[in-house]
């Protein structure tokens, strides 16, 4: 079984039919959240999201949830005003019925694949895997509390290991958000980030993606028109510096719309064997 999986896709629309037209004989798509916000055509890209059927599976990210509720996305703090204008210049964009499917969906999913346990979510606020070093996965000295759930966030303050107190110990932990690709083995979990389809933050402008077949995950870029994504923004009611520095950021690989660049790079794995660096395709 080969399963696509695919996250913050942020209204790029060129960079996920580049990724959809790659890969076609996918089995079924899990896609991590946040198709709206920072790009031009959340619209099409809802629309894609809305034709896919089970055991196809969409996951709530902020920024879905921020669009269907006319609320804030709480992104970090440096993006707020680009996610705010943009929110004011494409949320119009959206129909009803496309407002009321971001609304639905679910910000957490568990499910198998197989005999194979899979927990997914956007992404877990502050927790180490989504900072700047896979090495802080382990820190003794990251500790506190707490732990909760709040809306497409894992809220997490605690020992590392306290993650698995919500998620149960899966085989496989699925989260984005970051906008890095990251493959990692915790406490006997394999955690998966897949990057981002629109708006990449390692320097590589390429979509970004993974697959899952059979218990074994490869990262992917492709590449496609950043142009034409560019083009879409023109019809946009956006000031104009706003504009430009969130176009500069899809030609460079360098959205402001990400969080700070990884230091680990995407590694393919089978669950419970140490990782092996791979190349992209594309």
């Amino acid at each position: 079984m080969k399963c696509l999986v695919l996250s913050d896709i942020h209204g790029n629309w060129p960079a996920l039919q580049a990724v959809l037209a790659a890969e076609r004989d996918a089995d079924q798509v899990l896609c991590l959240g946040d198709l709206v916000n920072y790009g031009p055509q959340p619209a099409e890209c809802i629309a894609w999201a809305m034709k896919l059927s089970p055991p196809s599976r969409v996951i709530q990210g902020n920024h879905d949830r921020a669009f269907a509720r006319n609320s804030e996305p709480h992104c970090a703090p440096v993006n707020r005003l680009f996610a705010q204008a943009m929110g004011m210049a494409t949320s119009s964009l959206l129909t009803v019925e496309m407002k009321h499917f971001l609304a639905k969906l679910e910000p957490l999913q568990t499910f198998r694949w197989g005999e194979i346990s899979c927990f997914a979510c956007h992404r877990v606020s502050g927790h180490p895997l989504n900072s700047n070093s896979v090495q802080r996965l382990n820190d003794v000295n990251w500790n506190a509390t707490e732990l909760t759930r709040l809306h497409s966030d894992i809220i997490l303050t605690g020992v590392p290991g306290n993650l698995f107190v919500l998620v149960g110990h899966p085989d496989f932990l699925f989260l984005a958000d970051s906008h890095v690709a990251l493959k990692t083995e915790l406490n006997g979990t394999v955690v998966v980030n897949p990057g981002s389809v629109g708006t990449p933050a390692d320097g590589d402008l390429r979509a970004a993606y993974a697959v899952w077949q059979d218990g074994e995950v490869t990262f992917h870029r492709r590449t496609y028109d950043v142009e034409e994504t560019v083009r879409a923004y023109e019809s946009l009611d956006l000031e104009e510096q706003i504009k430009q520095q969130l176009i500069e950021g899809l030609r460079t690989g360098t959205c402001l719309a990400t969080r700070p660049v990884a230091e680990a790079a995407p590694q393919n794995t089978k669950k419970h064997i140490n990782p092996e660096r791979i190349s992209s395709r594309g």
